[in-house]
């Protein structure tokens, strides 16, 4: 529609926004017609027009930008790429394109170990200790539930010095056995298990190593072999190798500011101050807690299954939204999930950050509607973005 001038234009969508409502109404006087979810034939318009504007200058100015995914029921309803993945390149962000996602990787963390509780190979009562020796030295006892919902009291190893004096950037190498020795190299526990709740990545490290003892096998083979593969995953994986080709893969940036160049320096990273942007290449395999590579269309698959239920039933569903009570006011933890309220419906969802890495899955499971924002910003605040689709999802009824 380039060739309408923009008042025409504009009255266009006013006419659109005013004739379609009025159409369904007249077709629901007459034939009666009604449905408990929203006509998206009717809609779909509307509301794509209004998501590709909150992202269309990202391919305007050709900066990193987002992978957008939307899905209600079994259908997805919108999947699309902003931006750039790789700047040296010029590629473009597509819903194929395979994004690092911090710490929305732990609901796939927390799903590994709620396949082997429902086979019967552990519980959440289940003391840790038992697949994890180093841990029976702690006054208390930690149990596998503690580890899940941060309750565990193990302080985490990004708030400890490391042993060689570098620091904990994801520029510098370390795997997750060094993080876990920094961590359990404390003599105490920083509170009673259960009695606080307290972020803690080794907490989703200690978990992968609870799968290995298990299994018998590395923990990326378990997770590939008992979710990602069953799921149809096929672009899933744990990034437990650094050195591996990974087709599609995007690149991290961050700008190149000030701030941005001092908190680098702040970490033992000296940069230039020339140019747009910091191109942030992740050195560290460390999982777990972070350490997933997928795409917009597995998360979306990964979605979908939250409404089907074909892998894993309803057990595993109760499982993974299963909030019990601790010892502390936050009861709103489950698998690698919170359980919140965004403007009156009812929400599970995580997001993740890193350096040049920004993500969100948010999901409404009464109107069975998931978002899904990935960036590679650092400053991308994915969870923003998911809120603003969520509130134009709500406008126009799709969310309802």
């Amino acid at each position: 529609m380039h060739f309408l001038n923009t008042r025409f234009f504009s009255i266009c969508l006013k006419l659109k926004k005013v004739l379609l409502p009025l159409l369904v109404l007249i077709l629901t006087s007459v034939f009666g017609y009604s449905q408990s979810k929203p006509d998206l034939s009717i809609r779909t318009g509307d509301f794509e027009f209004r998501i590709d504007s909150l992202f269309k200058h990202f391919d305007a100015l050709e900066t990193p930008g987002y992978a957008i995914g939307i899905s209600i029921g079994d259908s997805t309803l919108y999947q699309k790429g902003f931006g750039i993945a790789n700047l040296d390149y010029g590629v473009h962000i597509e819903p194929n394109s395979k994004f690092s996602i911090a710490s929305v990787s732990k609901q796939f963390t927390a799903a590994s170990i709620a396949l082997l509780i429902l086979d019967k190979k552990l519980s959440l009562d289940t003391p840790a200790s038992k697949f994890i020796p180093e841990l029976a030295k702690y006054e208390h006892e930690i149990l596998v539930k503690h580890l899940i919902y941060n309750t565990s009291g193990i302080i985490d190893y990004y708030r400890l010095p490391r042993g060689n004096g570098l620091s904990w950037i994801t520029f510098n190498y370390f795997d997750i056995d060094e993080c876990i020795h920094t961590s359990l190299n404390q003599d105490t526990l920083l509170f009673k298990p259960g009695d606080r709740w307290d972020y803690s990545n080794v907490n989703f490290m200690l978990l992968t190593k609870i799968v290995e003892k298990i299994s018998e096998q590395p923990f990326s083979a378990f997770i590939k072999e008992n979710l990602f593969i069953p799921l149809g995953m096929d672009n899933t994986f744990i990034n437990d190798d650094i050195t591996v080709v990974v087709k599609n893969r995007v690149i991290p940036y961050n700008f190149r500011t000030e701030e941005n160049i001092e908190s680098y320096a702040d970490y033992g990273v000296k940069l230039k101050r020339e140019g747009e942007f910091i191109q942030h290449h992740r050195n560290s395999p460390h999982y777990g807690g972070s350490g997933v590579i997928t795409t917009i269309e597995d998360l979306l698959i990964w979605s979908k299954n939250m409404v089907s239920k074909q892998f894993g039933g309803q057990e595993f569903y109760d499982l993974m939204h299963y909030t019990p009570k601790f010892n502390h006011d936050r009861h709103n933890q489950a698998f690698g999930l919170y359980q919140g309220n965004f403007n009156g419906w009812k929400i599970f969802a995580w997001d993740g950050g890193d350096w040049g890495i920004s993500s969100q899955l948010m999901r409404f499971p009464e109107q069975e509607v998931a978002i899904i924002v990935l960036s590679n910003l650092g400053s991308g605040e994915s969870f923003r973005k998911a809120n603003a689709i969520a509130n134009i999802l709500i406008e126009e009824g799709i969310i309802n």
